[in-house]
């Protein structure tokens, strides 16, 4: 599979492929803060052209943290009510409690899911999409 590198700033890689975006987050010691969520959300809007996706976010090479603040802008922002659904990667205790304390405090009604491997994740996110299409239908 080809991946079409659309944006990559930092130690941070956006990408879209088979109508599925990508996120893989490599900072080591990162503390999200609103301005670099404004960032990533400018280019998630700027990559999707406002299509429904899928959104797979790997986070097996992140350690760190985001300000409750970040959280509940990107949680909020209208640019993610067209996510399909929205696809955690993580192999860590620590990746998975950041992940599941996200979409409790902040997930209310999104779509969030968490998988080890990037298989189930890909299988996940066409299914989702199957059947976001086939409720469009």
């Amino acid at each position: 599979m080809e991946t079409n590198v659309l944006n990559q700033f930092e130690s941070s890689k956006l990408s879209i492929e088979n109508g599925i975006l990508f996120c893989t987050l490599n900072h080591t010691d990162c503390y999200l803060s609103e301005s670099r969520i404004l960032t990533y959300l400018s280019k998630i809007e700027e990559i999707t052209k406002g299509e429904p996706v899928p959104f797979v976010i790997d986070v097996r090479k992140f350690v760190g943290n985001f300000s409750p603040t970040a959280a509940k802008l990107f949680a909020d922002s209208p640019i993610l009510k067209t996510i399909i659904s929205q696809v955690f990667i993580a192999d860590t205790l620590n990746g998975k409690l950041l992940i599941s304390s996200y979409s409790r405090l902040f997930g209310n009604n999104a779509n969030i899911r968490i998988f080890n491997q990037m298989e189930a994740a890909l299988a996940y996110c066409v299914e989702s999409q199957n059947l976001f299409y086939a409720d469009k239908g």
